[in-house]
């Protein structure tokens, strides 16, 4: 299998490159950070959670307890993460930040089948599968790249 790209590493790109790795593919995640920083991150971590530490209700019948519990069974780094940094909050699943974000980097960057480029990327190249999880931060040319691809004047995130 090919190297696959994975751009961001946020929540979505480190399951993304963390999925991909465990069943034997080989990732580059992109995350540019610390090199530029946004304005709203705070550290180089990757998963930096930054508006709430809170992951929703974990009660199996709500739909967001369910949706845990499916990434559960599924080997999501993800919740794993989260269940092992928890921090009391009632029915929800709340994590502490820093553990959360440190042990997330850990992991992604200890993994045998995944290396991480800390830069911006810029290139979106046709013949590299490439899974763009950069979210409403995506740096300014990064996200003039994907608007040419595909033919809109702005990006809703």
């Amino acid at each position: 299998m090919d190297d696959i790209t994975v751009v961001g590493g946020g929540l979505a790109g480190a399951e993304a490159a963390w999925q991909i790795a465990e069943k034997g593919g080989k990732v580059k995640l992109f995350e540019m950070r610390p090199c530029k920083m946004t304005p709203a991150h705070k550290t180089h971590f990757l998963a930096e959670l930054l508006c709430s530490n809170s992951f929703k209700s974990d009660v199996k019948m709500s739909a967001s307890g369910l949706l845990k519990e499916e990434m559960r069974l599924l080997n999501s780094l993800i919740i794993k993460v989260a269940d092992e940094t928890k921090i009391p909050a009632g029915t929800a699943l709340a994590v502490d930040r820093h553990r959360f974000a440190s042990r997330i980097t850990h992991m992604i960057e200890t993994h045998k089948n995944i290396s991480v480029v800390r830069r911006e990327f810029r290139e979106i190249k046709s013949d590299i599968i490439t899974i763009i999880a950069s979210g409403p931060l995506t740096s300014i040319d990064l996200q003039k790249k994907i608007q040419d691809i595909v033919k809109k004047e702005s990006l809703f995130f």
